[in-house]
């Protein structure tokens, strides 16, 4: 096998933190496991998704800025990354959103003027595509050095709806943070939830969430359970926060009022760092996913939610049922509160089965740490490397 011998630079094009999004907070976690793996023969650098007068907000590994809904930007960034001879390899975070032009076209144009070879993510996989979806996707993946995705249901509909070859789509899992190991009793007295049974659902707050379902619910499960509170973490989604305000919080707060539920729900608008939501986790009894996008391909809150050991009770979504059966977790069969509602309160009476399902949920993200998934890029990156060095020599 041929040996990178000189320090090669990969460049990740993404949202990244001090933004607050998913994909943002997964880049970050994702560069610093694969630098872990890499960082005596790879050096990464960052170029963030944003607008040029947000430039201040970065600090190096992030050495550039690109506002990928202004016209034309691709083609001035795609020269700049050709022109960077130590760029050996680009690695791109792909969501419709994060992309200007009809379907995010834009990122397309930058590629299709790229000289470097890239992978990309699809955060989102969507079937049946339409006909300008489907020629964008696979215009995609002809440029592609392989496409990365993080379930199989992905990857099946690449292949089957889309026409990808399998051999360019590599499956690889959203990674999962370490289980805080902190007194569950002293957890508990730190945020106030002493002798609580503790629900919680966390990440940033839109009506796409279903917040309003877990409120409803604990109308019943109060009643069997007078001491459960129902904890939401996260700050509104600025993206929302910037087109409406507080409107959808200011409503899951007046139907908390409606129904006499200030002692058993607590909205925390807060946008909580890793430790904090790991320990928020560590006393959690219970965690409910009720997002309301059956098509959703993963979600890091669902995964971290097992990882620490929580028994899941979740809407029925693509990932839900890749992770979840009956000894890990309950996948709802309707959109009513009252399903949600008996679920819980069944998993409250019945401690044992609640303790199994704890055990087998974190016992099935092993294979998930962020160590694993860097090492798994990390092993990625250096095939597509040593396939380029090995494209540059002599014959």
């Amino acid at each position: 096998m041929i040996q990178i011998c000189l320090k090669k630079k990969i460049l990740f094009v993404s949202t990244l933190p001090p933004k607050k999004c998913g994909i943002a907070s997964f880049t970050s976690d994702l560069i610093n496991a694969v630098n872990n793996k890499t960082k005596e023969i790879i050096s990464i650098e960052n170029c963030a998704l944003d607008k040029e007068s947000n430039a201040g907000l970065y600090k190096y590994p992030v050495t550039g800025i690109w506002n990928a809904y202004k016209p034309g930007s691709y083609i001035e960034k795609a020269m700049a990354v050709n022109d960077d001879e130590a760029i050996k390899l680009v690695c791109i975070e792909h969501e419709f959103g994060l992309y200007g032009g009809d379907l995010g076209e834009y990122l397309l144009g930058f590629l299709s003027m790229l000289e470097k070879p890239f992978v990309i993510r699809f955060h989102t996989v969507l079937p049946n595509p339409s006909a300008k979806r489907l020629v964008i996707i696979t215009s995609i993946a002809l440029l592609a050095a392989k496409i990365i995705v993080m379930t199989k249901q992905s990857a099946r509909i690449l292949k089957e709806d889309y026409g990808i070859s399998v051999e360019k789509i590599v499956l690889i899992r959203h990674g999962t943070h370490p289980a805080s190991d902190a007194n569950i009793n002293e957890l508990k007295e730190k945020y106030n939830l002493q002798d609580k049974q503790i629900l919680t659902t966390f990440g940033l707050l839109s009506p796409n969430k279903g917040i309003e379902k877990g409120i409803l619910a604990m109308k019943e499960i109060s009643v069997a359970f007078p001491a459960a509170v129902y904890v939401v973490l996260g700050q509104t989604h600025p993206n929302l926060l910037e087109q409406e305000g507080e409107k959808y919080r200011e409503y899951l707060q007046q139907l908390i009022t409606e129904n006499s539920l200030q002692d058993n729900v607590r909205l925390i608008n807060e946008y909580v760092p890793t430790e904090k939501l790991m320990e928020y986790l560590r006393i959690t009894d219970i965690y409910l996913f009720t997002s309301k996008d059956p098509h959703q391909a993963v979600s890091g809150t669902f995964l971290y939610a097992m990882s620490a050991g929580c028994p899941v009770i979740s809407n029925s979504f693509v990932l839900a049922h890749e992770m979840l059966d009956e000894k890990t977790g309950i996948i709802l069969t309707s959109n009513k509160e009252s399903e949600l509602a008996e679920q819980v309160i069944r998993l409250l009476q019945y401690p044992e089965l609640k303790k199994e399902m704890s055990s087998n949920a974190f016992l099935k993200t092993r294979h998930t740490t962020w160590t694993k998934i860097g090492e798994k890029h990390a092993d990625l990156f250096r095939e597509i490397l040593t396939a380029e060095i090995a494209k540059e020599l002599p014959a």
